[in-house]
C-alpha cells in the first residue's frame, strides 16, 4: 500500500513541477487548474489511507 502511494507521490511531483514549468513560460491558466487538481487528488488520497489505517489500526486491537 505505501509502495503505491509513493509511487502516485512521485507522479504527481513530476505532474506539478512539468505544469510549473510549462505554466512560468505561457501563462495559460489551466496549468494552475492541473496544478490544483493534482494536489486535491493527493489530499484526499492521503486522508483515505490515513483512515483505512486508522480503522485499520481499530479492528486490530
Amino acid at each position: 500500500m505505501f509502495a503505491v502511494l509513493r509511487l502516485l507521490l512521485v507522479i504527481a511531483l513530476v505532474v506539478i513541477t512539468y505544469a510549473g514549468v510549462r505554466y512560468s513560460r505561457d501563462r495559460q491558466p489551466h496549468w494552475l487548474r492541473l496544478i490544483r487538481a493534482v494536489l486535491y487528488l493527493l489530499l484526499s488520497l492521503t486522508l483515505l489511507a490515513g483512515i483505512g489505517l486508522f480503522i485499520e489500526r481499530l479492528s486490530l486491537s
